[in-house]
């Protein structure tokens, strides 16, 4: 295997040179920096959060998405192009999870391609099962990680990741190399994947703002460590659920990092698609039936955002436990990503362990 360098030093050397280029602004059409707060609009609470975190008050963040609101039918407001246009720097998840008029009006009233960011390149996602694997890029990797460190993954799990997954990914190219749902943007359901993000997202800002690297530097070794805690406290809920409990189904497939790195298997999902509102034919909900059947599967969990038409139909037919109230996609006002990530996994832990 051929040598790389450390993920993290490699980033912020190859953002220190586009410093030096662009005296710390991404192009000609952007507004120059000049000591002043850096405007950083995040398109989802969740991304907006992992902003947060790293760019503190050294930044002025907006969100384009409320509360609660579903990332997939979000329908942009008329001001959010004027809130993106006066933006230094934009966040977005990417992957194909922001609609498609959301993605048309970042890429029209952003003031540089530079300055549009996609979080979601930079955690090494996986792919769906429905897209043919079942067995998920980097995650061998990511458990080198956990054990032995971010910085002793970044040179070691991230190398391994870059040429067996991360590579061929890049080669697709854009929006349209996905394919429809090709790569899971629900990143958040491993807490490695977000101390990816974080690094990603320091880098972007000491690129555009180097005035204040040193705290944006410290803030996200920070946020690293309190995801590391992270991963150990959702890692010992899931493992007090006897290995014979831990099958499930969803709505739609947004838990598919959950079940990579924490061992829970999820075997079917009611939609087998990226929008939980969409269709599907009376095969595979006689599909989705005998999968529960065949494996005796005791919980199907019903997403909050988007709630099921057809899991009425399953439970009359199966008799499976119903759980509702599973938030998968967004933060709910006021609340944390550690929160969101907690709340979830006890949710899933308490009814995979009373399945009797």
């Amino acid at each position: 295997m051929k040598n790389k360098p450390i993920f993290k030093f490699g980033v912020l050397a190859l953002s220190l040179v586009l410093i030096a280029c662009s005296g710390g602004s991404s192009e000609a059409g952007c507004p120059e920096i000049d000591g002043r707060e850096l405007n950083v609009v995040a398109t989802t609470p969740m991304i907006g959060e992992f902003v947060s975190e790293v760019g503190g008050d050294s930044i002025n963040l907006t969100v384009l998405m409320p509360p609660e609101a579903n990332p997939h039918t979000y329908e942009p407001a008329p001001q959010d192009a004027g809130k993106i246009a006066d933006a230094d720097l934009v966040f977005y998840t990417g992957l194909m999870y922001e609609p498609a008029p959301l993605i048309e009006l970042l890429e029209n009233s952003v003031c540089g391609s530079e300055a549009l960011a996609e979080v979601g390149e930079s955690v090494f996602p996986i792919e769906f099962k429905e897209g043919g694997h079942d067995d998920h890029h980097g995650e061998k990797g990511h458990d080198d990680h956990d054990e032995e460190g971010h910085d002793d993954h970044d040179e070691e799990g991230h190398d391994d990741h870059d040429e067996e997954g991360h590579d061929d990914h890049d080669d697709h190219g854009g929006h349209e190399g996905h394919g429809h749902g090709a790569y899971d943007p629900h990143f958040w359901f491993d807490p490695n994947r977000v101390a990816y993000a974080a690094e990603f997202i320091e880098s972007k800002l000491v690129q555009f703002d180097p005035s204040n690297s040193a705290n944006y530097e410290a803030a996200g070794e920070a946020y690293v460590s309190e995801l590391k805690s992270l991963t150990s406290q959702v890692s010992q809920l899931i493992s007090s659920v006897p290995s014979q409990n831990r099958k499930l189904i969803t709505t739609h497939e947004s838990l598919g990092y959950l079940e990579a790195k924490f061992g829970l298997e999820v075997l079917s999902t009611i939609i087998p698609d990226l929008d939980s509102s969409n269709e599907i034919s009376p095969s595979q909900l006689v599909g989705v039936i005998d999968v529960i059947e065949d494996n005796n599967v005791k919980v199907i969990f019903i997403e909050a955002e988007a709630p099921s038409v057809y899991a009425e139909t399953i439970v009359a037919e199966t008799g499976i436990k119903a759980v509702e109230g599973l938030w998968v996609e967004t933060l709910r006002p006021g609340q944390t990503y550690p929160e969101f990530l907690i709340t979830a996994v006890e949710l899933i832990v308490e009814n995979l362990s009373n399945t009797d």
